[in-house]
């Protein structure tokens, strides 16, 4: 296991940060499933253009992401996170103010770098330095910002304000943390320099890249991580679209139902937090994906409303332990040599799955209808807990070639 040594070192203010920091990523993140049939409106966009914007956040995603591990270890994650949180506020007054939704394609890719930026480097530095227990927390702040964004912009569709006014609320949010992380940037300099390795991940000797390349676990370990983010983010996106076109449920009762789905995978990883220091990680991982999986097979039956909202908030908090347990169990998988490699592959991974996914997603509702998504939610939790078993089979077949080497 991750040696518990340079945790019990780690100042816990710069927890706290890590928390603001995943709590601005997410603010953002389940804006597009409440937002885009409106936007869709007021540009006269088809319905599958949303995924246009996705795949342009994707490619800012999978660059910033590939390039995080490098970029943090050389200017320093406070610097990163002050940058990227400026950027973020960027791209979010662009959505507000554009005229025109071709002005939305390059505030999707700013976004969308600053997003990989933040991620990389957050998940990079607390693979190797936080407990399964911080990292459910860590994540679950993400859940909060998710949670918290889809509520705020249906309040403000709902007043009457509109979208643009939504996205103004957030970049003004997203702007106070980008200036706490510039007067705190020091604190990070600072553990940058304790640490010794240039970023405060804790790591200093790195496998050559092309080791990491011929290691089986990482490979599928981006597998995961991409249908995972595909399952997650496909619910969270197209969700609130569902109900209101498919199921003719009121505005305001589906974007609370989306909220809500944010709030599900924030509070399963508050509760899965604290199982994990009380079990297995891997165990907790299992029991969340079966939860996840019987909450997939309620939702692609839907009967009523009510079971429709009862298998939405179960498949949040079902799927609340995977992105942080299988980022926590990173080192202990291919060691830490490899771990900084792995985690720029996983968060790539993530990034592609996110976007890919759900934009297809959104090409194939626009030809065959809306049933696409429950459809492959059912199959991608099969896909999800297949790859899991696969993947945790292999781990131990070579741990023993390696204890009998």
């Amino acid at each position: 296991m991750t040696p518990s040594g340079p945790r019990s070192r780690l100042p816990t203010a710069l927890i706290a940060m890590a928390f603001m920091a995943f709590i601005s990523l997410g603010l953002p993140d389940g804006l597009p499933g409440v937002t885009w049939p409106f936007i869709r409106e007021t540009f006269d966009r088809p319905l599958g253009n949303l995924g246009i914007l996705l795949i342009c956040g994707t490619g800012g995603y999978l660059f910033s992401g590939l390039a995080g591990g490098s970029i943090v270890r050389r200017t320093g994650l406070g610097t990163v996170l002050t940058v990227s949180s400026a950027a973020m506020v960027v791209s979010l007054a662009t959505y507000a103010l554009t005229p025109s939704f071709y002005l939305l394609i390059p505030a999707a890719i700013l976004g969308g770098l600053a997003s990989g930026a933040i991620d990389t480097g957050i998940n990079l530095y607390g693979a190797r330095r936080f407990s399964p227990r911080v990292m459910n927390w860590l994540h679950g702040s993400w859940g909060l910002g998710a949670t918290a964004g889809p509520l705020l912009m249906t309040a403000a569709i709902t007043s009457g304000a509109g979208w643009r006014w939504g996205y103004a609320l957030i970049a003004l949010i997203l702007t106070g943390m980008a200036v706490m992380f510039l007067v705190t940037m020091r604190r990070w300099e600072e553990a940058k320099a304790a640490h010794g390795d240039g970023s405060g991940s804790g790591i200093v000797a790195i496998a050559p890249f092309a080791d990491a390349l011929r290691h089986p676990v990482i490979w599928l370990n981006a597998a995961l991580f991409m249908v995972y983010c595909g399952v997650e983010m496909a619910a969270g996106q197209w969700l609130f679209t569902l109900l209101t076109r498919q199921h003719t449920i009121d505005v305001g009762v589906a974007g609370t139902i989306a909220g809500l789905y944010w709030g599900a995978l924030t509070f399963g990883r508050l509760v899965f937090g604290q199982v994990t220091a009380r079990v297995r990680p891997l165990n907790a991982l299992r029991a969340g994906l079966a939860i996840a999986l019987v909450s997939a097979l309620l939702f692609a039956w839907f009967p009523t409303p009510a079971i429709g909202m009862a298998a939405a908030l179960g498949l949040g908090f079902g799927l609340a332990p995977t992105f942080p347990t299988l980022v926590s169990l990173t080192p202990v998988r291919v060691g830490d040599a490899i771990a900084p490699h792995a985690v720029g592959f996983q968060m790539t991974a993530a990034g592609a799955g996110a976007t890919l996914i759900p934009g297809a997603l959104g090409w194939l509702a626009q030809h065959l209808g809306l049933i696409v998504l429950p459809v492959w939610l059912l199959l991608g939790m099969v896909l999800l807990i297949g790859l899991s078993e696969f993947t945790e089979r292999l781990v131990r077949q070579r741990a023993v070639l390696a204890r009998a080497a």
